[in-house]
């Protein structure tokens, strides 16, 4: 019994102590929430060197919500490539503005540049550390970028550190808004700019080496090391420029239903070692095409030029039976769900 009558006052003790150090630590928990409250309402000039911001931008950085490498301060080479511009920088379109990493450098000589970023725990930061700065709360893959370029009366140039997952998606994007774009220079996964670039019998010839030869002159302009960015990327990445060609000469070289260009060059990299005559058979049995063009039969898709796919698509879709309207038809490469 006296064991028994032990054991419990231990827990009595026990219980008596938790109950006093949870007290304790709620106590030290709330002095020091009201050291932070206090320290950022003392100077609100400072916000970007107090105890709230330093935790925020901490969390942006490293949680991985988004999908984002955020470039580390000093490593922003990309933006000596926009010091040409004569003008106030109304044009300038910066994609996934984050905290700012580019945005500062550019924002003291551009004024009326732009910022779009869908991460608000960035943009009330931003908003903070670089007044008069304007953005946009938005994904960048649902922005109406003709309507952008519109507003702003002029052609866009799109700038910025690209997501590396979704980097295609926004490039097809842009291909879907040519016309209101002048040129955009961004950090890219390095394999991808490789493909862009590529030319006919490359390994890495694509469609993406295509459709970026017809609409744009692309350039792969150098790499960054995977130290520039944090958290560290498991890839390479590079700086590319693409400068987009909205000169009359350019339609006549894409003067073709783009819809049914999109289809033959899915059927074709789908069975990209295959001839044409294999790879492009269900296609033409799906549209009661007899054959493929002669001088086509014998060739694989890596060895076409961009041009000779539009070539291929006016002489198996052509114009006057398959009529296109760049007018109507507005979301070509882009995803369904991706913006209109």
């Amino acid at each position: 019994n006296n064991n028994n009558e032990n054991e419990e006052l231990c827990d009595d003790i026990k219980k008596k102590q938790y109950v006093k150090d949870n007290v304790e630590n709620n106590k030290k928990i709330d002095e020091q929430q009201n050291c932070c409250e206090e320290s950022y309402n003392e100077d609100k000039t400072k916000n970007n060197c107090n105890c709230i911001d330093r935790i925020s931008t901490q969390d942006i950085i490293t949680k991985k919500e988004f999908n984002n490498d955020n470039i580390k301060e000093g490593e922003n080479r990309n933006v000596q490539d926009l010091e040409s511009l004569q003008n106030d920088g109304n044009g300038v379109i910066e994609l996934g503005c984050g905290l700012g990493q580019i945005s500062k450098y550019l924002f003291s000589k551009y004024k009326n540049m732009t910022g779009i970023e869908i991460d608000s725990r960035a943009l009330s930061i931003i908003s903070r550390t670089m007044p008069g700065f304007d953005f946009i709360h938005d994904d960048v893959l649902q922005i109406n970028y003709k309507e952008l370029s519109l507003n702003k009366k002029t052609k866009l140039t799109i700038i910025g550190n690209l997501p590396f997952y979704i980097t295609s998606q926004i490039l097809f994007c842009l291909l879907d808004f040519h016309k209101y774009i002048e040129q955009a220079i961004v950090t890219i996964q390095y394999e991808v700019g490789e493909r862009i670039v590529a030319k006919p019998n490359q390994k890495n010839y694509s469609i993406l080496s295509i459709l970026f030869h017809l609409y744009t002159n692309p350039y792969l302009l150098f790499k960054i090391p995977s130290k520039a960015f944090y958290p560290v990327p498991k890839v390479q990445a590079a700086v590319m420029k693409i400068i987009f060609k909205n000169h009359e000469s350019y339609y006549k070289h894409i003067n073709c239903n783009l819809l049914f260009l999109k289809k033959i060059l899915k059927y074709s990299f789908q069975q990209r070692r295959k001839k044409l005559k294999s790879s492009l058979k269900n296609l033409l049995i799906q549209y009661n095409i007899p054959k493929l063009p002669e001088q086509f039969i014998h060739l694989r898709p890596q060895q076409l030029y961009p041009h000779q796919f539009v070539e291929l698509t006016n002489l198996l879709f052509p114009l006057q039976n398959y009529p296109f309207n760049p007018n109507i038809h507005t979301k070509v490469w882009r995803k369904k769900k991706h913006g209109d």
